[in-house]
């Protein structure tokens, strides 16, 4: 017989159609062998995982903390119950270091982080996105060829000064933003992407400048689509 919080703990994941292993790998934190003994009451979820690894358990099942205590009948001691609200604190924002781009074909580096200081992102916008934060670099923008000409589709411009948050974890898709090593020029470029025969091209968004065409051979990496951008008046 089985503790009955260990019961509930399966018969959650058991709800939400997912495997221990799966669990595992969406908590980031812990692995098959832990929920299995977890499930099996061998480990104690508030006296052996600790407030890192209890949070990570409650986000993947979808629990918040009342919940949690509610299906479990566990309760955390003060000092448990302190560290799990430090990390709800420090998960709210995500905190990522700045590199430049160019939304021109001139020069970046796309090693070199710029002075700008860290970039913070809600980590809820990540998740809504799909995005695992370890996928994420952050680029400042420079140069206005990402700012469009057409006034319908000015809400959708990058204009210099954004911060544009790429998932190097993505593969792109034809007409997907994205940012891109281009090795002939060495730098980085911000552009749409789209395959054509057996070429790559990057177009701007302004139509007066020229797009910038590759051939699939040329030293062109795709860092990774643009899922998020920020600036001094838009979050």
């Amino acid at each position: 017989m089985y503790p009955h919080w260990a019961t509930a703990i399966r018969q959650q994941r058991q709800r939400l159609g997912l495997s221990q292993t799966q669990v595992a790998q969406a908590s980031g934190l812990l692995n098959q062998t832990e929920v299995s003994r977890l499930e099996r009451g061998l480990i104690h979820p508030t006296l052996d995982l600790g407030a890192a690894k209890l949070r990570a358990l409650l986000r993947v099942l979808g629990w918040n903390w009342p919940q949690f205590a509610l299906a479990t009948g566990l309760e955390l001691d003060f000092a448990e119950g302190e560290a799990l609200k430090r990390l709800e604190r420090l998960e709210a924002e995500l905190h990522f270091a700045t590199f430049s781009v160019q939304a021109t074909a001139s020069a970046g580096h796309q090693n070199t982080p710029t002075s700008e200081g860290l970039v913070s992102i809600p980590l809820e916008d990540l998740r809504a996105l799909g995005v695992r934060p370890e996928n994420v670099r952050v680029f400042a923008v420079n140069g206005d060829c990402m700012v469009s000409e057409s006034v319908r589709a000015m809400g959708q411009s990058i204009a210099p000064g954004d911060r544009v948050a790429v998932d190097t974890g993505r593969m792109p898709r034809a007409g997907d933003v994205v940012v891109a090593w281009d090795g002939l020029n060495e730098a980085l470029l911000i552009k749409r992407y789209q395959e054509e025969g057996e070429h790559i091209v990057f177009y701007p968004a302004r139509r007066s400048v020229p797009p910038v065409v590759r051939r699939r051979d040329d030293p062109v990496k795709i860092i990774g689509p643009v899922v998020w951008r920020g600036g001094p008046f838009r979050g």
